[in-house]
Protein backbone atom coordinates (compact mmCIF):
# COMPACT_ATOMS: atom_id res chain seq x y z
CA UNK A 1 0.00 0.00 0.00
CA UNK A 2 1.07 3.50 -1.02
CA UNK A 3 0.50 5.56 2.12
CA UNK A 4 1.53 9.77 1.77
CA UNK A 5 1.62 11.84 4.74
CA UNK A 6 2.11 16.02 4.91
CA UNK A 7 5.14 16.84 6.44
CA UNK A 8 5.44 20.62 5.94
CA UNK A 9 5.32 21.28 10.35
CA UNK A 10 8.20 18.55 10.97
CA UNK A 11 10.90 21.04 11.18
CA UNK A 12 12.82 22.68 13.41
CA UNK A 13 10.51 25.08 14.81
CA UNK A 14 7.49 23.22 14.82
CA UNK A 15 4.58 23.42 16.42
CA UNK A 16 2.05 21.09 18.05
CA UNK A 17 0.66 19.62 14.59
CA UNK A 18 3.89 19.31 13.42
CA UNK A 19 5.31 17.43 17.21
CA UNK A 20 2.40 14.92 16.93
CA UNK A 21 3.20 14.35 13.20
CA UNK A 22 7.40 14.02 12.97
CA UNK A 23 7.03 11.56 16.21
CA UNK A 24 4.31 9.28 14.53
CA UNK A 25 5.73 9.19 11.48
CA UNK A 26 9.21 8.14 13.02
CA UNK A 27 7.59 5.34 14.70
CA UNK A 28 5.72 4.32 11.49
CA UNK A 29 8.68 4.24 9.99
CA UNK A 30 10.72 2.73 12.05
CA UNK A 31 9.11 -0.60 12.52
CA UNK A 32 6.97 -0.70 9.10
CA UNK A 33 9.06 -1.83 5.74
CA UNK A 34 5.84 -3.25 4.48
CA UNK A 35 4.33 0.07 3.06
CA UNK A 36 5.62 2.56 0.89
CA UNK A 37 5.69 6.37 1.96
CA UNK A 38 5.25 9.73 0.55
CA UNK A 39 5.99 12.40 2.47
CA UNK A 40 5.13 15.61 0.94
CA UNK A 41 6.52 19.03 2.20
CA UNK A 42 7.51 22.08 0.79
CA UNK A 43 10.80 22.99 2.56
CA UNK A 44 14.48 21.81 2.11
CA UNK A 45 13.34 19.16 5.33
CA UNK A 46 16.52 16.66 5.95
CA UNK A 47 15.45 13.54 5.12
CA UNK A 48 16.56 11.24 7.90
CA UNK A 49 15.06 8.17 6.15
CA UNK A 50 16.55 8.50 2.97
CA UNK A 51 18.19 4.92 3.72
CA UNK A 52 15.12 3.09 3.84
CA UNK A 53 13.72 2.11 0.49
CA UNK A 54 10.60 2.42 0.99
CA UNK A 55 10.40 6.15 1.75
CA UNK A 56 10.49 8.90 -0.67
CA UNK A 57 10.22 12.55 0.11
CA UNK A 58 8.57 14.36 -2.82
CA UNK A 59 9.20 18.82 -2.69
CA UNK A 60 6.28 20.37 -4.09
CA UNK A 61 7.16 24.55 -3.99
CA UNK A 62 4.47 26.81 -3.76
CA UNK A 63 2.18 27.85 -0.79
CA UNK A 64 -1.41 28.00 -0.35
CA UNK A 65 -4.00 26.56 -2.35
CA UNK A 66 -1.33 26.31 -4.90
CA UNK A 67 0.10 23.81 -3.16
CA UNK A 68 -2.79 21.92 -2.41
CA UNK A 69 -3.47 21.50 -5.71
CA UNK A 70 -0.53 20.61 -7.06
CA UNK A 71 -0.30 17.83 -4.56
CA UNK A 72 -3.31 16.35 -4.97
CA UNK A 73 -2.62 15.91 -8.45
CA UNK A 74 0.84 14.32 -7.54
CA UNK A 75 -1.03 12.06 -5.05
CA UNK A 76 -3.28 10.71 -7.86
CA UNK A 77 -0.33 10.23 -10.48
CA UNK A 78 1.78 8.66 -7.92
CA UNK A 79 -1.59 6.29 -7.47
CA UNK A 80 -1.13 6.74 -3.53
CA UNK A 81 -3.79 4.50 -1.65
CA UNK A 82 -4.17 6.69 1.63
CA UNK A 83 -3.09 10.40 2.08
CA UNK A 84 -2.92 10.97 5.79
CA UNK A 85 -4.04 14.82 5.84
CA UNK A 86 -1.88 16.22 9.35
CA UNK A 87 -1.76 20.00 8.42
CA UNK A 88 -5.16 21.33 6.50
CA UNK A 89 -8.44 20.39 5.63
CA UNK A 90 -8.03 21.67 2.00
CA UNK A 91 -6.98 18.32 -0.24
CA UNK A 92 -9.95 16.68 2.20
CA UNK A 93 -12.01 19.51 1.24
CA UNK A 94 -10.80 18.60 -2.63
CA UNK A 95 -10.39 15.16 -3.71
CA UNK A 96 -12.58 12.80 -4.68
CA UNK A 97 -13.16 9.89 -2.35
CA UNK A 98 -13.49 7.12 -5.74
CA UNK A 99 -9.89 8.06 -6.48
CA UNK A 100 -8.11 8.53 -2.79
CA UNK A 101 -8.49 7.81 0.49
CA UNK A 102 -7.70 10.68 3.20
CA UNK A 103 -7.61 9.87 6.83
CA UNK A 104 -8.06 13.42 8.25
CA UNK A 105 -6.38 14.25 11.42
CA UNK A 106 -8.21 16.72 14.07
CA UNK A 107 -6.33 18.27 16.58
CA UNK A 108 -8.98 20.50 17.64
CA UNK A 109 -11.57 22.82 17.00
CA UNK A 110 -10.36 26.05 18.20
CA UNK A 111 -11.36 27.63 14.75
CA UNK A 112 -15.00 27.60 15.72
CA UNK A 113 -14.12 28.82 19.04
CA UNK A 114 -13.37 32.40 20.36
CA UNK A 115 -11.96 34.30 16.68
CA UNK A 116 -9.70 36.29 19.29
CA UNK A 117 -7.96 33.15 20.24
CA UNK A 118 -6.80 32.27 16.84
CA UNK A 119 -5.18 33.23 13.74
CA UNK A 120 -7.72 34.99 11.31
CA UNK A 121 -6.76 33.17 7.93
CA UNK A 122 -6.59 29.80 9.75
CA UNK A 123 -9.86 30.21 11.32
CA UNK A 124 -11.57 30.90 8.29
CA UNK A 125 -10.18 28.19 5.71
CA UNK A 126 -10.87 25.63 9.03
CA UNK A 127 -14.23 26.69 8.83
CA UNK A 128 -15.15 26.74 5.29
CA UNK A 129 -13.46 23.09 5.04
CA UNK A 130 -14.08 21.26 8.36
CA UNK A 131 -17.40 20.28 7.50
CA UNK A 132 -16.77 19.14 3.79
CA UNK A 133 -13.67 17.53 4.77
CA UNK A 134 -14.69 15.26 7.47
CA UNK A 135 -17.66 14.22 5.10
CA UNK A 136 -15.57 13.12 2.51
CA UNK A 137 -12.61 11.26 4.98
CA UNK A 138 -12.22 7.79 4.70
CA UNK A 139 -10.73 7.57 8.46
CA UNK A 140 -11.01 10.86 10.94
CA UNK A 141 -8.08 10.57 13.68
CA UNK A 142 -8.10 12.81 16.93
CA UNK A 143 -5.58 13.58 19.23
CA UNK A 144 -8.09 13.44 22.46
CA UNK A 145 -11.36 11.90 23.41
CA UNK A 146 -12.71 15.83 24.15
CA UNK A 147 -11.90 16.45 20.30
CA UNK A 148 -13.49 13.74 18.97
CA UNK A 149 -16.29 14.47 21.38
CA UNK A 150 -16.57 18.31 19.88
CA UNK A 151 -16.20 17.13 16.25
CA UNK A 152 -19.41 14.74 16.60
CA UNK A 153 -21.49 17.07 18.06
CA UNK A 154 -20.75 20.05 15.49
CA UNK A 155 -21.74 17.94 12.66
CA UNK A 156 -24.16 15.44 14.01
CA UNK A 157 -26.05 15.13 10.76
CA UNK A 158 -22.42 13.51 9.45
CA UNK A 159 -22.61 10.44 11.80
CA UNK A 160 -18.98 10.69 12.25
CA UNK A 161 -18.12 8.26 14.97
CA UNK A 162 -17.72 5.02 13.40
CA UNK A 163 -15.17 6.39 11.55
CA UNK A 164 -13.49 8.91 13.98
CA UNK A 165 -10.50 7.13 16.13
CA UNK A 166 -8.71 8.76 19.09
CA UNK A 167 -5.18 8.59 18.87
CA UNK A 168 -3.15 10.54 21.63
CA UNK A 169 0.44 12.06 21.60
CA UNK A 170 3.35 10.45 23.60
CA UNK A 171 6.73 12.38 24.77
CA UNK A 172 9.30 14.03 23.01
CA UNK A 173 12.64 11.82 23.65
CA UNK A 174 14.15 15.12 25.36
CA UNK A 175 11.84 14.74 28.02
CA UNK A 176 12.36 11.02 28.41
CA UNK A 177 15.62 11.91 29.67
CA UNK A 178 16.89 12.77 33.21
CA UNK A 179 19.90 15.34 33.88
CA UNK A 180 22.00 15.28 36.23
CA UNK A 181 22.43 18.39 38.47
CA UNK A 182 25.97 19.81 36.59
CA UNK A 183 23.65 19.75 33.60
CA UNK A 184 20.75 21.48 34.94
CA UNK A 185 23.64 24.40 36.34
CA UNK A 186 24.79 24.18 33.02
CA UNK A 187 21.88 25.31 30.90
CA UNK A 188 20.57 27.38 33.84
CA UNK A 189 23.49 29.72 33.37
CA UNK A 190 23.56 29.35 29.77
CA UNK A 191 20.12 31.09 29.82
CA UNK A 192 20.88 33.71 32.69
CA UNK A 193 18.51 32.03 35.13
CA UNK A 194 18.46 31.75 38.91
CA UNK A 195 18.37 27.87 40.97
CA UNK A 196 14.20 28.65 41.84
CA UNK A 197 11.50 29.87 38.83
CA UNK A 198 8.19 28.61 38.24
CA UNK A 199 8.03 27.95 34.34
CA UNK A 200 5.64 28.04 31.62
CA UNK A 201 6.08 27.09 27.96
CA UNK A 202 3.89 27.68 24.49
CA UNK A 203 3.61 30.14 21.80
CA UNK A 204 2.77 33.92 22.69
CA UNK A 205 -0.57 33.47 22.07
CA UNK A 206 -4.02 34.65 23.45
CA UNK A 207 -5.31 30.78 23.98
CA UNK A 208 -2.40 29.95 26.59
CA UNK A 209 -3.76 32.90 28.89
CA UNK A 210 -0.20 34.03 29.68
CA UNK A 211 -1.61 37.40 30.58
CA UNK A 212 -4.14 35.53 33.11
CA UNK A 213 -0.86 33.62 34.46
CA UNK A 214 0.96 36.66 34.54
CA UNK A 215 -2.04 38.36 36.98
CA UNK A 216 -2.07 35.86 38.89
CA UNK A 217 1.98 35.48 39.98
CA UNK A 218 1.13 38.98 40.41
CA UNK A 219 -0.97 38.28 43.51
CA UNK A 220 1.38 36.02 45.13
CA UNK A 221 3.23 37.10 47.66
CA UNK A 222 6.58 39.13 47.72
CA UNK A 223 8.02 36.55 49.52
CA UNK A 224 7.53 33.89 46.97
CA UNK A 225 7.85 36.38 43.82
CA UNK A 226 11.12 37.40 45.19
CA UNK A 227 12.26 33.43 45.87
CA UNK A 228 10.98 32.18 42.36
CA UNK A 229 11.49 33.98 38.87
CA UNK A 230 8.45 33.18 36.45
CA UNK A 231 10.34 31.63 33.13
CA UNK A 232 7.94 31.78 30.02
CA UNK A 233 9.46 29.71 27.06
CA UNK A 234 7.92 30.01 23.49
CA UNK A 235 8.20 31.76 20.07
CA UNK A 236 5.97 35.05 19.64
CA UNK A 237 2.78 33.97 17.50
CA UNK A 238 0.13 36.28 17.25
CA UNK A 239 -1.65 39.15 19.26
CA UNK A 240 0.87 38.48 21.91
CA UNK A 241 2.10 42.46 22.74
CA UNK A 242 -0.39 42.52 25.50
CA UNK A 243 1.73 40.16 27.39
CA UNK A 244 4.58 42.79 27.52
CA UNK A 245 2.47 45.53 28.19
CA UNK A 246 0.70 43.87 31.07
CA UNK A 247 4.17 43.05 32.39
CA UNK A 248 4.94 46.61 32.34
CA UNK A 249 1.15 47.21 33.88
CA UNK A 250 1.68 44.73 36.78
CA UNK A 251 5.49 46.49 37.62
CA UNK A 252 6.90 42.69 36.88
CA UNK A 253 9.84 43.93 34.56
CA UNK A 254 12.76 41.90 35.95
CA UNK A 255 10.72 38.64 38.01
CA UNK A 256 9.65 37.47 34.32
CA UNK A 257 11.72 36.13 32.22
CA UNK A 258 11.04 35.51 28.63
CA UNK A 259 13.43 32.92 26.33
CA UNK A 260 12.41 32.47 22.51
CA UNK A 261 12.13 29.25 21.07
CA UNK A 262 14.72 27.21 22.42
CA UNK A 263 16.06 23.60 21.52
CA UNK A 264 14.08 20.55 22.97
CA UNK A 265 17.08 18.83 24.99
CA UNK A 266 17.43 22.23 26.59
CA UNK A 267 13.46 22.89 27.63
CA UNK A 268 13.70 19.70 29.21
CA UNK A 269 16.69 20.25 31.33
CA UNK A 270 14.53 23.80 32.22
CA UNK A 271 11.25 22.14 32.85
CA UNK A 272 12.80 19.21 34.85
CA UNK A 273 14.73 22.25 37.08
CA UNK A 274 11.42 24.21 37.61
CA UNK A 275 9.65 24.23 40.74
CA UNK A 276 6.35 23.95 39.13
CA UNK A 277 4.54 24.21 35.64
CA UNK A 278 1.85 26.24 34.79
CA UNK A 279 -0.24 25.40 31.76
CA UNK A 280 -3.39 27.93 32.51
CA UNK A 281 -4.65 27.73 29.12
CA UNK A 282 -8.10 28.38 27.59
CA UNK A 283 -8.91 25.70 25.21
CA UNK A 284 -6.69 22.86 23.75
CA UNK A 285 -6.86 19.55 21.59
CA UNK A 286 -4.59 18.02 23.79
CA UNK A 287 -1.77 19.88 25.91
CA UNK A 288 1.61 17.87 25.00
CA UNK A 289 3.31 20.27 27.62
CA UNK A 290 1.48 18.98 30.55
CA UNK A 291 2.44 15.25 29.18
CA UNK A 292 6.36 16.60 28.90
CA UNK A 293 6.40 17.77 32.65
CA UNK A 294 4.65 15.15 34.36
CA UNK A 295 7.54 13.44 32.45
CA UNK A 296 9.91 15.52 34.15
CA UNK A 297 9.34 15.10 37.61
CA UNK A 298 7.51 18.76 38.12
CA UNK A 299 4.29 19.56 39.73
CA UNK A 300 1.58 21.27 37.00
CA UNK A 301 -1.08 23.73 37.84
CA UNK A 302 -3.59 23.47 34.57
CA UNK A 303 -6.98 24.59 33.63
CA UNK A 304 -10.11 22.31 34.49
CA UNK A 305 -11.11 22.68 31.00
CA UNK A 306 -11.20 21.11 27.24
CA UNK A 307 -9.23 17.84 26.87
CA UNK A 308 -6.88 19.13 30.04
CA UNK A 309 -8.25 16.85 32.61
CA UNK A 310 -8.38 13.82 30.02
CA UNK A 311 -4.50 14.31 30.53
CA UNK A 312 -3.92 15.03 34.17
CA UNK A 313 -6.46 13.31 35.51
CA UNK A 314 -6.08 13.43 39.51
CA UNK A 315 -2.58 13.70 38.35
CA UNK A 316 -2.42 17.67 38.52
CA UNK A 317 -3.66 20.70 40.17
CA UNK A 318 -6.65 22.21 38.72
CA UNK A 319 -7.83 25.69 38.57
CA UNK A 320 -10.18 28.26 36.65
CA UNK A 321 -8.34 30.28 33.83
CA UNK A 322 -10.73 32.83 33.74
CA UNK A 323 -10.01 33.55 37.53
CA UNK A 324 -6.77 35.06 38.36
CA UNK A 325 -7.27 34.64 42.16
CA UNK A 326 -8.31 30.44 41.78
CA UNK A 327 -4.72 30.70 39.84
CA UNK A 328 -2.73 32.52 42.37
CA UNK A 329 -4.46 30.08 45.23
CA UNK A 330 -3.05 27.17 43.04
CA UNK A 331 0.73 28.57 42.82
CA UNK A 332 0.54 29.70 46.24
CA UNK A 333 -0.21 25.78 47.17
CA UNK A 334 2.30 24.36 45.04
CA UNK A 335 5.05 26.75 45.91
CA UNK A 336 4.70 26.44 49.75
CA UNK A 337 4.17 22.77 49.99
CA UNK A 338 7.24 20.07 48.89
CA UNK A 339 4.78 17.11 50.15
CA UNK A 340 1.90 18.37 48.06
CA UNK A 341 4.58 18.89 45.08
CA UNK A 342 6.01 15.29 46.12
CA UNK A 343 2.22 13.77 45.43
CA UNK A 344 1.73 15.22 42.39
CA UNK A 345 4.92 14.03 40.67
CA UNK A 346 4.30 10.81 41.61
CA UNK A 347 1.06 10.57 40.27
CA UNK A 348 2.44 12.25 37.21
CA UNK A 349 5.00 9.67 36.75
CA UNK A 350 2.35 7.19 36.70
CA UNK A 351 -0.48 8.78 34.92
CA UNK A 352 2.59 10.03 31.95
CA UNK A 353 2.95 5.70 31.45
CA UNK A 354 -0.79 5.70 29.52
CA UNK A 355 0.71 7.59 26.51
CA UNK A 356 3.15 6.61 23.68
CA UNK A 357 3.98 7.49 20.19
CA UNK A 358 3.99 3.87 19.53
CA UNK A 359 0.96 2.70 20.57
CA UNK A 360 -0.43 5.79 18.47
CA UNK A 361 1.45 4.67 15.52
CA UNK A 362 -0.07 1.00 15.99
CA UNK A 363 -3.16 2.23 16.02
CA UNK A 364 -3.09 4.26 12.77
CA UNK A 365 -1.29 1.29 10.78
CA UNK A 366 -3.80 -1.10 11.92
CA UNK A 367 -6.71 1.30 11.10
CA UNK A 368 -5.14 1.65 7.43
CA UNK A 369 -4.50 -1.76 6.75
CA UNK A 370 -7.61 -3.02 7.95
CA UNK A 371 -10.54 -0.33 5.99
CA UNK A 372 -7.64 -0.13 2.69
Amino acid sequence: MKIAFDIRGVDGARGGKGIWTGNVLKSILNNDRVNEYYLYTNNDWENTYKHLPNVHVVKVWGKSFFWHWCVYHSLLSNKIDVFVATESYIIPFLHDPKKLKVALVVHDLVAFKSPAKHQRKATWIERITLRKAAKKSHWIFTVSQYTKKDLIQRYPRLKLAEKTMVVYAGVREAFARKFDANKLVEVQRRYNLDPDYMMMAGTLEPRKNIVGALIAYSMISPFNQQRFRFVIAGKKGWYYKKIFQKIKALKLIGRVKFLEYIPDQDLAVLMQGAKIFLFPSFYEGFGLPILEAMQCGVPVLASRVTSIPELGVDAIHYADPHDPVDLADGITQLLDSEEYRKKLRQKGFEQVKNFSWGSTAQKILEALNQNS
